[in-house]
């Protein structure tokens, strides 16, 4: 194939771009910011929200929520830090209940963050999530059942992907019927009711209640379909886990995440009154939740949950670093492009939360509320950091205080990621000056390599020139080169300059992404060009061309170990050797 080098090179060089519009790599953007605690942009950012959060409860400025009848406490946690390097607590001055001093090991109600605790243990367990639940509850085998139970594996349940109802009973309240009638709906017997879990009418159900009644009962769609929120699905699992090891839930429990992770404020509530935030109005504080306990019925604490978010992101919370990168996954898709759904994951992706660098962050998260009660658990990866907020009192509290620390925080996080990563962005060039690299930061996401020569010979038009002939179906690729890591380092003892060294040897990938069909790039007339133009190809073009047994898109960068010095830059398809730096940025 003859490649018309001259003509290439004049109309790469007029599609050189400055503003990012493409897609980065589905991962980190750029290494996990270190040691938060000591930057100036971490502390002016918690400085910020201490003083805006004193000020609402002071009544200096409108907080939005009761603030007499609301406690919580808050906290920002970092995957280097065993307590939250942040946090913050306020006792409602209409509490007569409970504790009289709130802080990390007061206990609040985190309703559905239940779920989340629950799928850890499951993990933890190492049970064969692929398995049809009927392999471990044998009663749900009816052929009378309306719902085809051997066709829902324990990871459908896990997952919200089994397409059963969300409760048992939990749903209906007998106490309303009269209103309900008043509003035009039939009149009805107290027969027409289940037998139990009513509210107003009849008791929680035992297990075998519970599993005689999922024999009558509705789905809501076919497993694996799209995702259903439900509550039944943990109670479920549960019983499977139960019969499996033979022992209770809050045995299991204690066996598997609270004893290991040692948690001492974390247990099926009830929990100790007084030792917990239980607020001026109507609350659940003190109930038993029974079998509902996997799905909403636990307590916790700050510092319990700070302590699971920091073992999700420092990759000890279950068996092997690989498990913990598969946890933090998305399952299904919904509707929206902006949430999808894990295990039990709420995840929420945004490209406006760091305005002043747009970028795709996803968010982690797990919602929960109990009567009286609103907590929220958040995990950023690509950060290495989490947020926690545990509210007793009115609702409103939890959604304001989650926004105010999402706007403040992430923020000064790009910021301080973005400062840390400068030690990647200069010019390196080969010990006999025969290659030379050149990256910056920019405005966009990663590390912009701007300039890759050999001898003279532009290597990236060359890269660019081969990749739109080898690959036309994806038609052009953009101009706009950047590095991503690729979260996978090697370490060991080298000869560097005649000496030896601990290093650690850094893969970093470049993103290889195509420009997006228009009308203009088309030259076509017919109508709808551009249609798909959102579409992301740079996940599918990773590792596809080699030279001498080395991928053309691979750059090593070669920290010290220890200090995390930079030594230099490696380019293993130009045989560079390592190359130094001749001039770096700050």
């Amino acid at each position: 194939m003859r490649l018309q080098r001259s003509l290439f090179v004049l109309s790469f060089t007029a599609l050189r771009i400055s503003a990012y519009s493409g897609c980065s790599p589905d991962g980190p953007l750029l290494p996990r910011p270190q040691k938060l605690a000591q930057s100036t942009a971490i502390q002016n950012a918690t400085s910020q929200l201490q003083s805006s959060l004193d000020k609402a409860l002071s009544g200096n400025s409108r907080a939005g929520w009761s603030v007499e009848n609301t406690s919580f406490s808050i906290g920002f946690i970092s995957a280097d830090s065993e307590v939250p390097i942040w946090e913050y607590h306020h006792r409602g001055a209409a509490n007569i209940n409970g504790t009289y001093h709130t802080d990390g090991d007061t206990q609040y109600l985190v309703g559905s963050i239940s779920k989340l605790i629950t799928d850890m243990l499951v993990l933890r367990t190492g049970i064969d999530l692929d398995v049809p639940v009927t392999q471990y509850l044998p009663q749900l085998s009816n052929e009378s059942s309306i719902i085809s139970w051997e066709n829902i594996t324990l990871a459908s349940l896990a997952d919200h992907l089994s397409g059963i109802p969300p409760n048992y009973g939990f749903s209906e309240w007998y106490f309303l019927q009269p209103l309900l009638e008043q509003l035009g709906f039939p009149p009805l017997s107290v027969d027409a009711y289940e037998e139990c879990g009513i509210a107003g009418l009849n008791g929680a159900c035992s297990e075998e209640q519970l599993l005689k009644g999922m024999t009558t009962v509705h789905p809501i769609t076919v497993p694996y379909h799209r995702p259903v929120y439900s509550t039944l699905s943990f109670t479920l699992l549960s019983y499977a886990l139960s019969a499996k090891y033979n022992k209770s839930y809050t045995n299991l429990l204690e066996d598997f995440v609270i004893r290991p992770l040692g948690l001492t404020n974390t247990g099926a509530s009830p929990g100790n009154a007084s030792r917990a935030a239980i607020p001026p109005i109507e609350n659940n504080w003190g109930s038993d939740y029974g079998d509902n306990a996997p799905g909403g019925g636990l307590y916790s604490s700050l510092n319990d949950l700070s302590r699971i978010i920091q073992t999700i992101l420092n990759r000890t919370a279950l068996n092997t670093e690989t498990e913990v990168r598969e946890w933090l996954k998305p399952h299904s898709s919904t509707s929206s492009p902006y949430t999808l759904v894990g295990r039990p994951w709420e995840i929420f992706r945004s490209t406006s939360l760091t305005p002043a660098h747009p970028h795709t962050i996803d968010i982690y998260a797990k919602t929960g509320g109990a009567y009286g009660y609103t907590a929220q658990m958040a995990i950023i990866d690509q950060y290495g950091i989490g947020l926690t907020i545990l509210t007793a009192g009115p609702p409103e509290a939890y959604r304001i205080l989650y926004d105010t620390m999402l706007s403040t925080l992430l923020p000064a996080l790009e910021e301080e990621t973005r400062l840390q990563a400068q030690k990647y962005v200069g010019n390196f060039s080969s010990s006999d000056a025969m290659v030379n690299l050149s990256t910056s930061m920019g405005d966009g996401p990663g590390i912009r390599l701007d300039q890759l020569t050999r001898n003279g010979s532009d290597i990236l038009a060359a890269i660019s020139q081969f990749y739109t002939q080898a690959l036309p179906q994806f038609g052009t690729l953009s101009p706009d080169f950047r590095i991503f890591p690729a979260a996978f380092s090697q370490r060991a003892v080298e000869n560097i300059d005649g000496r030896e060294k601990d290093v650690v040897r850094q893969d970093w990938r470049i993103n290889l992404d195509f420009l997006p069909n228009t009308a203009e790039s088309s030259g076509s007339e017919l109508p709808g060009q551009g249609a798909v133009r959102e579409a992301c190809i740079a996940w599918q073009t990773a590792d596809w061309f080699y030279y001498g047994g080395e991928a053309v898109d691979r750059v090593v960068f070669v920290e010290e170990g220890g200090t995390g010095r930079l030594l230099g830059v490696e380019v293993p398809f130009l045989r560079t050797g390592l190359m130094c730096a001749v001039e770096m940025y700050s």
